[in-house]
């Protein structure tokens, strides 16, 4: 996965973007993009998307979210080189289910964010 934040928002799965167009889910990608190969908190996604005042489906429509995500990389990953290559995985290996979070696995991809940090 290749992540930009310095910028548009693009994030890429097998050279496929995966960024959605609705502001909601591309507000959870890009957090989850800031911080790739982490867990980010369910509270902390929430308070993110709703900015203290959620709605009684905050849950529910964060976890909407999130499957929509999963969608595109899903298709991103059907795309692929290689759709039949196992070691890909699946779009849950990608966007992962935590106990109280979700984790966006780069799986060793570029980030701008991080080769900024580095040359910092």
């Amino acid at each position: 996965m290749d992540i930009g934040l310095l910028g548009a928002l693009n994030v890429r799965e097998n050279g496929a973007s995966i960024a959605p167009t609705a502001p909601k889910p591309r507000q959870v990608l890009a957090l989850l993009a800031l911080r790739a190969d982490q867990v980010v908190s369910v509270p902390t996604l929430i308070e993110e998307l709703w900015a203290g005042t959620p709605p009684r489906s905050a849950r529910t429509t964060l976890q909407t979210y999130v499957l929509q995500l999963r969608e595109l990389i899903a298709t991103a990953l059907r795309e692929g080189p290689d759709p039949e290559d196992a070691a890909a995985g699946s779009a849950k290996d990608v966007l992962v289910t935590l106990p109280g979070g979700y984790l966006l696995a780069a799986g060793g991809g570029a980030s701008d964010v991080r080769e900024f940090d580095r040359l910092r």
